[in-house]
C-alpha cells in the first residue's frame, strides 16, 4: 500500500486550532479523486471537481471515518482512523487517489491522502479495503508524527 501523506497546510492549521482530531472530535471524510494529489491544495473547494462521480458503488461526499484512538509513545503521536471502504457494483468505478477531509473545519480543510500513481478500477463486488487500496493501519495509526519530547 502507498503511504498516507499530509497536505503541507494541514500541519500549520493544527496550530491554528482548525483541527480537533480526536475520538469524538472533528468529522473526517474519505473521498476518492480521479486526479493526483497536489500539495498546493488546502481545502475541499480546491479539489471538489475532481471527486469520483456517484455510481458503480461510489457515492460522492465520501464516507465518514471514525477516529479510533490517539496515543503517544516515546515521542511518536499516532492517530488511528477507521478504514474507509467502497464496494463496486454494476460497472464499478475508477479513482487515482484518496483524500481525507476535515468536514468540521471552517473550510473543509484537507488533512492528507494517498496517491496511487495510476488509475485504480474497482469492478462489481470488489471492495477497496479488501484489495488493500483504502486499508488504513488501524493498529499503529494512519497519521503518525515523530516529535522531540522533553524527557
Amino acid at each position: 500500500m502507498t503511504d498516507f501523506k499530509f497536505y503541507p497546510a494541514f500541519l500549520a492549521a493544527v496550530f491554528d486550532e482548525k483541527h480537533s482530531i480526536k475520538v469524538a472530535g472533528d468529522t473526517l471524510k474519505a473521498r476518492l479523486l480521479t486526479t493526483a494529489l497536489d500539495p498546493a491544495d488546502d481545502t475541499w473547494s480546491d479539489i471538489s471537481a475532481d471527486e469520483v462521480a456517484t455510481g458503480g458503488g461510489y457515492t460522492s461526499g465520501g464516507v465518514t471515518c471514525s477516529v479510533l484512538g490517539v496515543s503517544t509513545t516515546g515521542g511518536v503521536l499516532a492517530i488511528r482512523i477507521e478504514s474507509p471502504a467502497w464496494t463496486g457494483s454494476g460497472g464499478g468505478f475508477s479513482f487515482r487517489s484518496l483524500v481525507l477531509v476535515n468536514d468540521t473545519a471552517p473550510s473543509d480543510e484537507l488533512v492528507g491522502g494517498i496517491d496511487y500513481g495510476r488509475t485504480v478500477t474497482i469492478t462489481a463486488s470488489e471492495n477497496t479495503e479488501t484489495l488493500g487500496y483504502t486499508a488504513f493501519d488501524e493498529t499503529n495509526g494512519v497519521i503518525v508524527l515523530g516529535v522531540n519530547v522533553i524527557s
